[in-house]
């Protein structure tokens, strides 16, 4: 006679004393063996189902903001990734590149105006050095934006933050050294600090503030507006130091690659909208635009567009987007 499996034994025994137990009521039926097995057999489906589920959906969270930075960010913020903050009115320029002066605990940043305005975004089939995703194609802009006049430097970071101040020599140097994230959280802080709604520009707000309505691929000649791997001797470089665009926009070409707001995907431009576009809803990484000191020419062309996948920290400019006043009981 074959001798019962031992895990067999184990579950008539626990039924057997379930059924011990059981004796001192009437109507309960003491569970058979096989009847105990899948009674735990269930509860282990639901109990690793359970686990399978948060596991798959804390994937699906990560993904979705794209670091584990990122979904600090969430839970200080909410929904809103792009550092957004209740403003006050922003009154729109008057004409491209007016001057705006704020003064951040004693450092001086200066903001210049770029008017609403249609342009073509990409480059021609012809330009040296273009890439396939560069498609050209018309973009509206249907609210002008303020665009800080450089790179955010390292004083003008250390205001904002409340850090403490770099040694003069580095103060007008561009801070390149940050993820997305720190830039998207600069803005915040900007943003309570000032009252304004700071954010990254959109890649369309970028490019439309370094063409400043030219058409070619550098605001000027390149030795002349920025800073890269044919004069830059491997290094930083302070702001402002080379020839500004017709909307005095500097720096745009070259020094500090820039982040912008948008999520990145190679096949944005077929997907995207003629108004006020935003880029791809979904995607882990985020554009870099304008090259940096050690980029060659055509990467500091003024459609050239960059990766996060290869590029993981940089500079950046915040725009602060125009809010209208609000209108009164007699106007509405």
């Amino acid at each position: 006679m074959k001798e019962k499996d031992p895990r067999f034994r184990s579950l008539e025994k626990m039924a057997a004393e379930a059924s011990k137990e059981a004796g001192k009521s009437k109507n309960f039926r003491a569970p058979t063996a096989w009847e105990y097995f899948w009674k735990r057999f269930g509860d282990s489906i639901l109990l690793w189902g359970l686990f399978f589920l948060l596991f798959a959906g804390f994937f699906w969270f990560w993904s979705w903001c794209g670091s584990f930075s990122g979904m600090v960010h969430f839970f200080q913020n909410g929904f809103s990734r792009d550092g957004d903050f209740t403003v006050k009115e922003v009154r729109q320029g008057e004409f491209a590149g007016q001057k705006r002066v704020l003064n951040i605990n004693g450092v001086e940043c200066v903001f210049r105006w770029c008017p609403r305005g249609t342009f073509r975004m990409g480059s021609p089939e012809n330009e040296k050095g273009r890439d396939d995703e560069e498609m050209q194609h018309r973009v509206v802009l249907t609210h002008g934006f303020w665009i800080l006049e450089t790179e955010v430097t390292r004083e003008l970071w250390a205001a904002v933050m409340e850090e403490t101040l770099p040694e003069e020599k580095e103060k007008r140097l561009p801070k390149a050294d940050l993820t997305w994230d720190e830039a998207i959280r600069f803005c915040e802080f900007f943003g309570r600090k000032t009252g304004y709604r700071a954010k990254l520009p959109t890649e369309a707000q970028w490019e439309y503030a370094c063409r400043a309505g030219s058409g070619r691929a550098f605001c000027g000649e390149l030795d002349g507006t920025g800073w890269y791997s044919g004069n830059a001797k491997g290094k930083l470089h302070p702001v402002k130091k080379k020839k500004g665009n017709l909307w005095f926009l500097y720096d745009m070409h070259g020094n500090a690659a820039e982040w912008c707001r948008d999520r990145y995907d190679e096949s944005a431009y077929a997907n995207s909208s003629e108004r006020d576009p935003s880029g791809p809803d979904r995607g882990r990484f985020r554009v870099l635009r304008g090259g940096n000191f050690e980029s060659k020419a055509t990467s500091c062309r003024a459609a050239a567009r960059e990766s996060q996948r290869n590029v993981s920290r940089a500079g950046f400019r915040p725009v602060v987007e125009f809010v209208p006043p609000k209108k009164t009981p007699r106007e509405k």
